[in-house]
């Protein structure tokens, strides 16, 4: 498994304060045709881009909320919410009960069995058997200490920054993860505790800050990222209030890929009366809390949705330093049930039978509920009931029927594995088979099986391309069981094969996927490719393997030339016969090199409040190197930056939108700018472009349209009535102002203002004139400036009357 460094975050013009010009982080679920490059052309920062499958996918992004609204009027977007921060559930208050008894232990102290996992009884489940699955259960949280002497941890991957100088990307800055990770797979090494499955490998997936908190985006990424890595177990010791359906989709996501998702429900306790989200989603495993007494806790949340109780009080575990911790919660209690369906994954049977049933899913959280002990309280306040590792022992089938191999015209071998025989050490097993069409079993011979292994016969005379269906019999003194039927069909009588695919891996090597249709009933068969350049007309042969019976098969053709047309097709042969499928075309990368902007597009996206570009990119790298992309606003001819704006990429391709800003528009409009972009790879390899742009033109200084006075008084005393209109071809009218005078003198005698606003305004005022001015000539002056301070002055005479 590799690691996975923090996922990618973009620093736009207000990703680091969510408040600046009411920008904030959003969340945009959008459906699977769905356009994210023009969600991401409105955006001022992206961060993430996440694909749930058929569900659709979410793009995470700093916008306005006027963009937001935006966002949600289209059809091809399903939900536009904050990017909600969650918390890490725990450690409880526990205000009753007992004083705590957990022994915590010492450096040199015996290994401690915590009550719980004494409570659970997980020695009376089986162990695995030779073709069961080595489940991995991945602890989602603040990290988990790679060097404590109790834990062993296979890999890690970090989606948030980790602080204070970690060794490792996902090492745990807190407690809290650490905790968790012992419970559910301390290591078995006589020190310290020993945890629910200790031969578990155990997968660090931060997504918790040294505080205890992360974005729903960030732990949505980390479970997508799960899913396609085919953990299995997957603990959430988080959560919160509200809603969060990116994580509702990546959950969904993860359970219909085979994974099962455990989340605390919360410690609320009764008062609150509903369970945390994630938790209480459908394909969320929501857990509560028990004490040693089975009594659901009191800070346990109560609801609907809840589904399992565990032992969540005075649970002792691992710390970080190699230290012992005691701790309350339904944090707690997760890790109980993530690690005992671990074990349920180790014996082999499968996570869900049905993942869009969640009434009777099957599979190990069927078990896990069917099995629950009931505690005689209310279904809200203990779901199916408290986790029982004894019963679901027993609710393990005592035979699987796994799949059928060497599939030929006329005969396959059948195999099955025994997983249970309770008190009997041995038995009989053999399978039935019969046309899928058909009424009647037939049986292979009986043979002697034992718990834990596989075991296998061969199925004879049966007809060729035709389904038949087949399942496990184990025959014992306690009695038959037989596993659930499965399907396959047999393949042509004579050699046959095709050509599904082939596609560039890089700049040098293929993929090639064929499909073996037919080995009539040879033993052994050679598959393999064959190849040439499109402009060739000789094959050249793959190296091949052996196969003993029908089905895909694929190998990888490297030392192949760059950014070259190949044709491939999948060849089969037994002996001097062979045939071939049709061949297919493809062409390889081209070689790998620096990143190169596909697109560079800047617009003038000025407002009344800034200077503002808008930069549109699309950056490009041969060999999927992808790191980073910065664009930088400056005045042209001069190195001071005055805004920037940074996206984190991966992969071979990215587009995205920057935006810039200058928030000081009266010296900034009109002025000349530069605009620089450049985007690095990982090798610190770069690709630079800039381009010098005229933003927020400013139009001419408004204009006097009309300017009207006439002689008037006022109560006996002079005065001019003003009639104005005035405009501006920008649009931007600011300030309006008259002032009266006498003819030839500064002093004034009256004024009066106006806030025009817009492209046009008009108006009126009354301006008064002295007591003494009757006769006399006035000056009557107008002023209108705009947003620029850019100002246009008319002067007219008047005689007030007499």
């Amino acid at each position: 498994m590799a690691s996975t460094p923090v996922a990618g975050s973009g620093i736009g013009a207000a990703a680091g304060d969510d408040s600046d010009n009411d920008c904030r982080r959003y969340v945009v679920g959008t459906s699977p045709d769905a356009s994210t490059r023009s969600i991401s052309s409105d955006a001022v920062a992206v961060h993430r881009m996440l694909s749930f499958g058929s569900v659709g996918g979410a793009t995470v992004c700093t916008c306005t909320d006027n963009v937001a609204a935006k966002y949600e009027t289209r059809s091809d977007v399903r939900y536009v919410v904050p990017d909600h921060r969650r918390r890490a559930i725990g450690p409880a208050a526990v205000s009753s009960g007992p004083a705590s008894t957990a022994l915590e232990p010492d450096p040199g102290d015996d290994q401690v069995v915590p009550w719980g996992i004494e409570r659970l009884g997980v020695d009376s489940l089986p162990a695995k058997t030779d073709s069961s699955r080595e489940a991995t259960i991945a602890v989602l949280d603040t990290g988990i200490d790679p060097d404590h002497e109790s834990l062993e941890v296979d890999d890690g991957a970090s989606f948030v920054d980790c602080e204070d100088g970690c060794d490792d990307d996902w090492e745990d800055n807190g407690t809290h993860g650490t905790h968790i990770a012992g419970t559910a797979a301390a290591a078995d090494n006589d020190v310290g505790v020993v945890g629910v499955t200790p031969d578990a490998e155990l997968c660090a997936v931060k997504v918790l800050d040294g505080d205890g908190g992360g974005r729903d985006s960030e732990i949505a990424a980390a479970i997508e990222w799960c899913a396609d890595e085919g953990l299995e177990v997957l603990t959430l010791s988080l959560g919160g209030p509200e809603p969060g359906p990116i994580l509702e989709d990546a959950i969904a996501y993860a359970y219909e890929n085979g994974t099962l998702v455990f989340a605390a429900a919360g410690n609320a306790g009764p008062d609150e009366g509903t369970v945390d989200y994630p938790a209480a989603y459908d394909a969320c495993i929501a857990v509560g809390a028990t004490d040693s007494r089975d009594e659901v806790a009191e800070f346990s949340a109560r609801g609907e949705g809840l589904e399992l109780v565990a032992p969540g009080v005075d649970v002792v575990s691992t710390a970080p330093g190699d230290d012992y911790e005691t701790m309350d919660g339904t944090s707690m209690a997760v890790p109980h049930v993530a690690g005992l369906a671990a074990r349920l994954l180790d014996a082999g049977v499968p996570h869900a039978e049905d993942t869009t049933d969640p009434d009777d899913p099957g599979g190990v959280r069927g078990i896990l509920r069917e099995t629950a002990e009931d505690l005689g309280v209310d279904e809200t306040e203990q779901g199916y009931g408290l986790v029982d590792a004894e019963s679901a022992a027993e609710a393990i089938e005592a035979v699987a029927t796994e799949g059928a191999t060497a599939v030929r015209a006329s005969r396959a071998t059948l195999t099955g594995a025994v997983r249970s025989l309770e008190d009997d050490g041995t038995a009989d097993g053999f399978f039935e088979w019969r046309p899928a069409d058909g009424d009647g079993w037939s049986e292979t011979d009986s043979q002697t099986v034992v718990e834990d292994e596989t075991f296998e016969a061969t199925a004879d005379g049966l007809e060729p391309e035709t389904a038949y269906e087949f399942r496990a019999v184990v025959e014992s003194g306690s009695g038959n069981e037989a596993g659930e039927t499965t399907a396959f069909t047999t393949g042509a009588d004579s050699l046959a094969v095709e050509t599904d695919d082939a596609t560039p891996l890089d700049h040098g090597s293929l993929h090639c996927v064929g499909s073996l249709e037919g080995v009539a009933d040879a033993d052994a068969v050679e598959a393999g490719f064959q190849w040439r350049a499109a402009d060739d007309d000789s094959w050249t042969d793959t190296e091949g393997t052996e196969r003993a019976g029908i089905g895909e098969f694929e190998e990888e053709l490297s030392g192949l030339e760059p950014e070259t047309a190949y044709e491939v097709r999948a060849v089969v042969t037994d002996g001097d016969e062979t045939a071939t499928g049709d061949a297919v075309s493809v062409e390889t990368d081209p070689e790998p090199g620096v990143p190169e902007l596909e697109a560079f597009e800047v617009s003038d996206n000025s407002s009344q409040n800034s200077v503002g570009a808008s930069v549109q990119w699309t950056v490009t790298d041969r060999d999927s190197d992808l790191a980073e992309i910065t664009s930088e606003l400056r005045y042209a001819d001069d190195e001071e930056v005055l805004h920037s704006a940074t996206s984190e990429l991966e992969g071979g391709e990215e587009s995205g939108t920057h935006t810039l800003r200058n928030a000081d528009r009266i010296e900034g409009a009109g002025e000349e700018y530069e605009i620089t972009i450049r985007a690095t790879d990982h090798e610190d390899n770069a690709a630079d472009a800039s381009e010098e742009v005229t933003l927020d033109e400013r139009s001419p200084a408004p204009s006097i349209d009309s300017f009207e006075v006439e002689a008037t008084d006022f109560l006996g005393t002079p005065a001019a009535d003003v009639e104005w209109t005035v405009s501006d071809e920008g649009g931007e009218l600011w300030d309006l102002e008259l002032e009266l005078r006498l003819a030839d003198d500064d002093e004034v005698l009256d004024d009066a203002s106006s806030m025009a606003r817009g492209d046009e305004d008009a108006g009126d005022h009354r301006l008064t004139g002295a007591d003494d001015g009757a006769g006399r000539e006035h000056e009557v002056t107008i002023t209108v400036t705009d947003y620029f301070e850019q100002t246009t002055t008319e002067t007219k005479r008047v005689t007030l009357d007499e």
